[in-house]
């Protein structure tokens, strides 16, 4: 069931996926991704990100032939987790992130009944 005070526009799936970021012009950093939806993302690191950031952002879904590279911004951040706005995702991109949510509902909803 959906927060009431939840003011995402999408709703986003728990996860745990590994994620590569880069805030552009530094080295690349690993980090997970624990929320997943298709306007954006939960990310976990061993750092804080800075409040308002561009990330460069690499991941693979699970059953998908292909990495998922865009921009994401950080809209909040605290304690090594920080809430990514995806800027710039394609439409390809947006439905495999969307086919994995779907799937990975359906699961978690049939695991709790």
């Amino acid at each position: 069931m959906r927060d009431l005070n939840d003011t995402r526009r999408s709703p986003r799936i728990s996860c745990d996926l590994p994620i590569e970021y880069q805030i552009p012009g530094t080295h690349p950093r690993n980090g997970r991704i624990t929320k997943l939806g298709t306007l954006g993302a939960l990310l976990t690191t061993h750092e804080t990100v800075p409040l308002g950031a561009e990330l460069l952002l690499s991941f693979h879904l699970p059953l998908s032939k292909r990495q998922i590279n865009t921009v994401g911004t950080v809209r909040w951040t605290s304690q090594g987790r920080a809430g990514v706005e995806f800027a710039h995702l394609g439409l390809q991109q947006r439905d495999e992130i969307w086919r994995y949510y779907a799937r990975q509902s359906a699961q978690q909803r049939l695991a709790r009944s």
